[in-house]
């Protein structure tokens, strides 16, 4: 059984695909705009109004979600994301704040202009950020939720990382399917919409929860700060950067971490150094869209865990020295 330890990492971190035919001519007219197909639905994420439903695939787990967003000029930027089975969850975005609100665990707010809860903040950014590590590659048109889309993959540059292929409304902009795929072509995450109204203005119900008191709001996790023990990480992929390094407290059980954040655009993971206690596990590997990897190094408990495969993982925590 995973520790409250690891619950708590998992919350750190997080706080932290029928047809239709197309000429040649407009296959090669996609061929060269991948890069415009993605910054589309960047617009879209970030400038529509609408209401949709959504699944939520990743390992056993199948989660269904009401997702709404509104934009007006008079009372800002709102976002709302609802989980439907099991106990309620929330996310509510106003503007550059995320308010998380859970029944069963304390409620908190992150600043942030997106809701990174199903996908990437970096589908709301433009591809150019993108574009030293990953590629993109255009297929054809498809048919996804009754709309006609286009098929786009974001393809790793090195084959070291995760990679992504989505179905865009071409009216919209909107995503309407993504899948995430491992090195080997296997599946690990998947969101598929189910529902999808374009509005030209706000629902009402985010004019109605704009007013609502957000949560105590998280210190910035992405800063530099002294660090506590004399192990760090020596080590990162290719193409992701340091973000922050600090020490703090982990939210679930009062933990004294040092804690680095390391992203390429797209993926991101954190290393979590942690001195050895009674009652750790210090060996732990899990695989998925979020992986885990843990190991002791000497009086320390090094942990991995984000958006890499295992075996990144594993090296990333073994040049933790």
């Amino acid at each position: 059984m995973i520790t409250r330890l690891y619950r708590s990492i998992f919350l750190g971190a997080i706080l932290i695909t029928g047809t239709f035919a197309v000429s040649a001519q407009q296959t090669n007219e996609q061929a060269e705009s991948g890069a415009d197909w993605f910054n589309r639905m960047a617009e879209a994420l970030t400038e529509l109004n609408f209401e949709s439903s959504l699944v939520y695939v990743h390992g056993d787990q199948i989660e269904p979600y009401q997702w709404l967003q509104g934009n007006d000029p008079q009372t800002g930027s709102t976002e709302l994301l609802i989980q439907m089975n099991g106990p309620d969850f929330r996310i509510l975005r106003v503007d550059d704040r995320v308010g998380h609100f859970h029944t069963s665990a304390n409620n908190y707010a992150l600043k942030s202009n997106t809701i990174t809860a199903i996908f990437p903040a970096a589908f709301s950014e433009s591809f150019d950020r993108l574009n030293h590590s990953y590629q993109i590659t255009v297929g054809g048109g498809a048919r996804v939720l009754g709309r006609n889309a286009q098929h786009i993959r974001i393809l790793s540059r090195d084959n070291q990382r995760y990679s992504y292929a989505l179905w865009i409304d071409r009216k919209h902009g909107m995503p309407l399917k993504m899948i995430m795929l491992n090195q080997s072509g296997d599946i690990v995450e998947q969101v598929q919409l189910t529902s999808l109204s374009v509005r030209d203005s706000a629902p009402e119900i985010m004019k109605e929860i704009k007013n609502i008191e957000m949560p105590p709001l998280l210190e910035d996790l992405r800063v530099e700060t002294p660090t506590n023990y004399p192990v760090e990480p020596q080590w990162a992929p290719k193409g992701f950067k340091l973000l922050s390094r600090q020490s703090h407290t982990l939210v679930v059980d009062s933990t004294p971490v040092d804690h680095y954040l390391f992203s390429d655009g797209l993926a991101e993971y954190s290393v979590y150094v942690a001195e050895l206690t009674e009652g750790m596990e210090t060996d732990l590997a899990l695989s998925s869209s979020q992986t885990l990897f843990s190991k002791r190094h000497n009086d320390f408990l090094v942990t991995v865990v984000g958006q890499v495969p295992l075996s990144m993982a594993q090296r990333i925590a073994t040049e933790v020295k």
